[in-house]
């Protein structure tokens, strides 16, 4: 496994998220009440739901093509069903 490049954009936002998770954190713990945690909890929970609505979206889209795909791959071709459909008494030329 390659460490990642400490100068990349996506290592800058995620500590830079990381941040300000802690510092939400920090906030809630020196909250007097419920009703001063109260925001500080919205915050941190709001960015919860997104970053876990963002993460099953890339993985949907990531995984859809691929089921599609052995789907495809896994169906019966005709001829492989054709003996299991009943005899008919039509010629199926007229």
């Amino acid at each position: 496994m390659t460490t990642p490049d400490t100068s990349s954009n996506e290592v800058l936002r995620l500590v830079a998220l990381l941040r300000q998770i802690d510092q939400l954190l920090y906030k809630v713990s020196q909250s007097p009440d419920w009703e001063t945690m109260r925001p500080h909890i919205r915050e941190l929970c709001e960015g919860m739901y997104g970053r876990m609505q963002a993460e099953s979206d890339r993985i949907r889209t990531l995984m859809i093509p691929q089921i599609r795909e052995a789907y495809l791959n896994a169906a019966p071709q005709e001829d492989e069903t054709k003996h299991l459909l009943p005899p008919t008494d039509k010629d199926p030329n007229e």
